[in-house]
């Protein structure tokens, strides 16, 4: 328990704070040999100043790893490494076992693709590739991930037409116009 507790003091030494950079700024310097998954997240976290919401069980050990990235591309990282949803809404990281996750069928409700895609990248400016997917003959996307951020995407693609949209990221409030037409 001793050597685990220094060690991970250990990692916290590596971590470069740059004052005026955001969390998601914030360069993460890791090298890990052996450790639980969990403990991995909650290292990055604590180094990043990221808050995390893990969906599911975190297991497993993550073996000869390291990273050197700003915050949130950390967790990608360890997300390629490990099998694991990584998604970034700007103030917290989801994450999610991949077998953990689902696919939710939605309608775009003849609204453009483009758009609605826009408002969802404004929301969650980093998620995986496969993440969202759209049939252009029948309208529908298909949205893959834990449920937190399958609810989140679904809120955005049911909302009514409208000219903005009012997203609240880090405590700011941001206006995205949607009248694009594209």
């Amino acid at each position: 328990m001793f050597a685990r507790f220094v060690y991970m003091a250990a990692i916290g030494l590596l971590a470069s704070f740059p004052p005026p950079a955001g969390a998601s700024e914030r360069e993460v310097r890791l090298d890990v040999v052996s450790l639980p998954l969990g403990d991995v997240v909650q290292t990055l976290s604590f180094m990043s100043g990221i808050p995390v919401t893990t969906v599911g069980t975190l297991s497993g050990k993550v073996e000869h790893w390291s990273v050197r990235e700003s915050g949130a591309k950390a967790f990608v990282k360890l997300g390629d490494a490990s099998n694991l949803f990584v998604a970034y809404d700007g103030s917290r990281i989801i994450i999610a076992p991949k077998q953990e996750v689902s696919t939710v069928v939605l309608d775009r409700g003849g609204r453009s693709w483009k758009t609605e895609q826009n408002a969802i990248r404004a929301l969650f400016p980093l998620l995986p590739d496969d993440a969202l997917r759209e049939d252009p003959a029948s309208g529908l996307v298909l949205v893959r991930g834990p449920a937190v951020f399958t609810k989140a995407v679904e809120d955005v693609l049911s909302r009514q037409q409208a000219d903005s949209i009012k997203v609240i990221k880090g405590g700011q409030l941001e206006i995205l116009t949607t009248n694009n037409g594209a």
